[in-house]
């Protein structure tokens, strides 16, 4: 062999085993990668996913946090109005004890007889206007001359105000004087006595003076806190004038209502007279009323009227309205067999004086007024004038019945859309 020729070398054993090792390895880093390619990819899934969760968290987080700051903003704006509120409620409350201070004069307060005989008066007043005014509508009754019956928008003005027992008496003769009193007087409760105060203290068509005086006096509790400030605000020179106005609509009204029984007055008559006899001596005395420390209030029988008349003043039909005594009497007992109640005719005047603070128990100054009947006859029906308005606001009741003796009617005022302006 030719020794400068070198020999190739011989792939042996040793080789094979060096090229097998090194493929299981690879196979092994490649099969590593793809774990770690696989682990790679669920970390940026996982990455995504929380990324996602994150983003909608924020989103949420920034969507209650603008919640937040409107709520907090509506919150801010109402206490602004509540302060601003509280600091105009605070200066009324001093304008009105400046007012107090400044202008209040010597109140003097109207005494329980002093009120007694001022309602009194005022119903004497409605009975005697009555009776004047009626005369000529009851002469023309009696002759058949009553041939124009009034339109019934007017006639139901009338009728509205006529409280439920009188519905039952509609036809009862000699009655027509007490049911025109017992209507005046109920429109005079409906439109003056029954309201917190009687007349307008602003020009405001809801009256908030009135309104404010009497929720502080709710929280208050002090009764003559309300009279010196009402008394105050009652001297000053609007309320006069503004006083005179509201009368004049009432006396209009009451006047309206009351020329159906007097076509034949002139208006202007008819309005001084309303004026002169009902509504001045009833805006008086409901003025001292309303201004009083002690609560003074109008109070219509109650509906166990028939078996409680000793309680209350009875007018005697049968004797020409001569007043019945039944004090000392109760429903069994024999003075009163004969004794038919028939209907209301006035409310009583009733006071609840305040001492210490605290209301004392309600009692009666004045009794309520009712018409009765005594007699063992029927009492006696005709046409009356009442009954013929009636017909003619075609609210007629269909059957009049007699007069109760035992069981008393369900009373309730009526409240006639009409008088809600005054």
């Amino acid at each position: 062999m030719d020794p400068d020729v070198e020999t190739a070398p011989q792939e042996g054993p040793s080789n094979n085993a060096d090229k097998g090792h090194d493929e299981v390895k690879i196979e092994e880093l490649s099969s590593e990668k793809a774990d770690l390619e696989i682990k790679l990819a669920d970390e940026m899934n996982l990455r995504r996913f929380t990324e996602n969760v994150l983003d909608s968290r924020q989103q949420e987080l920034e969507s209650q946090e603008a919640t937040l700051k409107k709520e907090l903003a509506d919150t801010q704006r109402q206490l602004t109005e509540a302060r601003n509120q509280t600091k105009s409620k605070n200066k009324q409350l001093q304008d009105a004890r400046d007012q107090i201070f400044r202008l209040q004069p010597l109140r003097n307060d109207i005494t329980e007889a002093e009120a007694r005989e001022a309602y009194k008066n005022l119903c004497g007043n409605v009975q005697r206007w009555a009776e004047n005014r009626l005369k000529g509508a009851l002469e023309d009754l009696d002759h058949g001359r009553l041939k124009t019956r009034p339109a019934p928008p007017q006639a139901a003005r009338f009728v509205g105000l006529i409280r439920e027992p009188s519905r039952r008496c509609l036809s009862v003769d000699q009655s027509d004087e007490y049911h025109v009193v017992g209507v005046i007087m109920n429109y005079l409760w409906l439109v003056l006595f029954s309201k917190s105060f009687y007349c307008p203290l602003d020009d405001s068509d809801s009256d908030g003076t009135v309104r404010w005086i009497d929720e502080l006096e709710n929280v208050a509790h002090c009764r003559e806190w309300r009279s010196e400030t009402l008394t105050a605000l009652t001297n000053q020179p609007n309320f006069k004038t503004r006083r005179a106005r509201h009368l004049n609509l009432v006396t209009d009204d009451l006047t309206s209502l009351l020329s159906i029984f007097t076509p034949k007055t002139p208006p202007a008559e008819l309005h001084a007279s309303v004026r002169r006899n009902i509504i001045d001596p009833a805006a008086d005395l409901v003025h001292r009323l309303h201004l009083a420390s002690s609560f003074f209030s109008l109070k219509w029988p109650a509906r166990t009227a028939p078996s409680r008349l000793e309680v209350y003043e009875c007018l005697n039909l049968a004797s020409g309205g001569l007043i019945l005594d039944l004090a000392g009497t109760n429903k069994d007992s024999p003075s009163r067999s004969d004794v038919s109640y028939l209907f209301d005719v006035c409310p009583g005047l009733f006071v609840e004086r305040v001492e210490g603070g605290k209301k004392l128990a309600l009692r009666a100054i004045s009794k309520p007024t009712v018409l009765v009947n005594k007699g063992d006859a029927a009492v006696p029906q005709k046409p009356t004038l009442v009954k013929w308005l009636c017909d003619s606001a075609g609210s007629a009741q269909s059957s009049v019945r007699g007069p109760v003796r035992t069981a008393g009617p369900k009373s309730k005022p009526g409240y006639p859309g009409y008088l809600s302006k005054l």
